[in-house]
């Protein structure tokens, strides 16, 4: 590729990052209504002849003016703040550092081909003529997805990774050189009313021909049989390396009310996005569904979960009935349905905050059992091992997690604590060097994602090697400043570098926009050298006042 092509492509990504387009085609729609509004009521009022042409120059002005300032600024959860500059990808300076600090380290993923049994499902495009189906279309995309990664012999691609690729720029085969796939699944959505068109395509990665398309036409009910007809074209495009067939009923879940589904869809959006404000928004999506179809068990399961997240943060108070109200939430999806692995899963994830820890064990290993390839399962049930201590388990299960979800570094990233604060050494380096390259990998892929590039940094912590890993801190705290995730892993950093007021100044700011897990921070042994100081004695009392 030549160097000019690459910098109109690099161009045309920041353009979009920074949300220009959307912004001018906002102003564009005010600016017509107020010029129309203008044309028919400036002449009655009696105004000059030249005052609709000084508003369209006006608006003209404030075109030019809305699309710049859109560019610098960018609105958050926590306000407005200047939009970061992602690096020259071929400056050495300033290229996502987690790949350059890791190549001494760990090895890189494989340049192998990928196995002929891969793939990755990219976020369906929204054709809708009001563009406001984002969390169907991702909703849609997402279902196909788990529903392929339960089928043994498959590698498919995590959502993190394959919804990077959001709009489609780049070609399927950098897509699939990326994420290392043979296939990749896209497609687009149009919904109006209670009907839906549905396109969706196979395509191979290494030269970009059709394995197979098709287009769905029906009523939005079908929509559970449209999943479960593309779940199956797709396995059967890739079934020569696949021992034996899958079996798919994605409809046994179904609402009765398809106005359900969609507020379902919205919950787990609000959920996935992990912002304060998103995370606060995702209970009421839940018990919207819940009104309309009260006996919608993944509404309910999906409820207790969503109240459980914002319980562990700190963000509402368990004793002013959330966790009452999670705990019963849990109970009526199992009666609703007691086969519902994610039921489980939201049982033990209450109890877990209740205290109940033999609970919480026997529920989510009911989950594990009901479905072992669910990712949630293995992943909050480390996260209870952890919390009460039980440290190998914990670091079990969040490899078991990573096995499901092979490219979700996450997941070894915390089986790393784990091995760490049960005094495994040997386990933890293991680990380290296995998160290492895969959160490098994912911070190559995507520099924007900060948590690819502090996770990187405390994995270097853990290898002896911190002070490669600060460029890697900085740049995750430069991109998102204040985000609670990152200033919490950003303290871990430095409480584990030696450098404790910096440690304590971002676990402060952590605390103050939002991070209030109490229980993982008394455990986190990375605050090891913290926890007889004033400073950090004063900031979990804060949270234990909290309730």
């Amino acid at each position: 590729m030549s160097d000019a092509s690459a910098r109109l492509r690099r161009f045309i990504a920041e353009f979009r990052r920074r949300r220009v387009v959307r912004v001018a085609i906002a102003y564009l729609i005010v600016g017509w209504v107020l010029v129309q509004v203008a044309d028919a009521t400036f002449e009655p009022m009696g105004l000059p002849p030249w005052a609709p042409r000084l508003l369209i120059v006006l608006l003209l002005v404030g075109f030019i003016l809305a699309c710049v300032l859109s560019w610098i600024y960018d609105i958050q959860p926590h306000g407005i703040e200047r939009t970061p500059a992602l690096p020259d990808p071929e400056t050495a300076d300033t290229v996502a550092p987690a790949r350059r600090a890791s190549d001494a380290i760990a090895p890189s993923p494989a340049k192998d081909a990928p196995p002929q049994a891969s793939v990755a499902i990219l976020p369906f495009a929204d054709l809708s003529e009001a563009h406001d189906q984002d969390y169907f279309c991702d909703g849609l995309a997402e279902e196909i997805l788990n529903a392929l990664a339960k089928v043994r012999g498959l590698h498919v691609a995590s959502r993190t990774a394959s919804f990077r690729f959001r709009g489609g720029n780049e070609a399927p085969a950098e897509i699939g050189r990326q994420l290392q796939v043979a296939a990749i699944m896209e497609g687009s959505v149009r919904k109006a009313g209670d009907r839906v068109r549905v396109t969706a395509q196979l395509v191979n990665a290494a030269n970009g021909y059709h394995l197979w398309s098709e287009n769905f036409d029906r009523s939005l009910a079908d929509i559970f049989s449209i999943q479960e007809e593309i779940a199956r074209n797709v396995v059967n495009a890739v079934r020569p390396a696949l021992q034996a067939p899958p079996a798919f009923d994605l409809q046994r879940h179904a609402p009765r009310d398809m106005r359900a589904y969609e507020f379902y869809l919205r919950g787990r959006q609000a959920s996935a996005r992990m912002t304060e404000i998103s995370l606060k928004q995702s209970p009421s999506m839940f018990r919207n569904a819940i009104e309309i179809d009260p006996n919608y068990a993944q509404a309910w399961a999906g409820l207790s979960d969503a109240l459980c997240e914002l319980m562990l943060w700190r963000m509402i108070n368990p004793g002013n009935g959330a966790l009452e109200e999670a705990k019963n939430a849990a109970h009526r999806a199992l009666e609703l349905d007691p086969d519902l692995a994610e039921a489980h899963v939201a049982k033990g994830h209450s109890l877990m905050i209740a205290g109940d820890h033999d609970g919480a064990t026997e529920a989510f290993e009911h989950a594990i059992k009901l479905d072992p390839e669910l990712y949630v399962a293995y992943y909050f049930y480390g996260r209870h091992c952890f919390t009460s201590g039980n440290y190998q388990r914990g670091a079990d299960l969040f490899v078991q997690a990573h096995r499901v979800q092979p490219d979700e570094f996450q997941a070894l990233a915390l089986a790393v604590n784990c091995a760490a604060a049960a005094g495994d050494l040997e386990r933890t380096k293991k680990l380290a060097i296995e998160g290492l390259a895969c959160a490098s990998h994912q911070a190559q892929i995507d520099p924007e994602n900060a948590r690819a590039h502090y996770m990187s940094a405390g994995l270097m912590q853990h290898l002896g090697v911190g002070d490669k890993g600060h460029s890697e801190m900085e740049y995750a705290l430069r991109i998102r400043p204040n985000d609670f995730d990152v200033l919490y892993n950003g303290a871990c950093f430095y409480s584990l570098d030696g450098s404790y007021d910096r440690a304590l100044d971002l676990l402060e700011r952590g605390v103050q926009h939002g991070e209030g897990s109490l229980d993982w921070i008394e455990h986190d042994s990375d605050f090891r050298p913290l926890w007889s100081m004033p400073r950090f004695q004063a900031i979990t009392a804060k949270l234990r006042a909290k309730g």
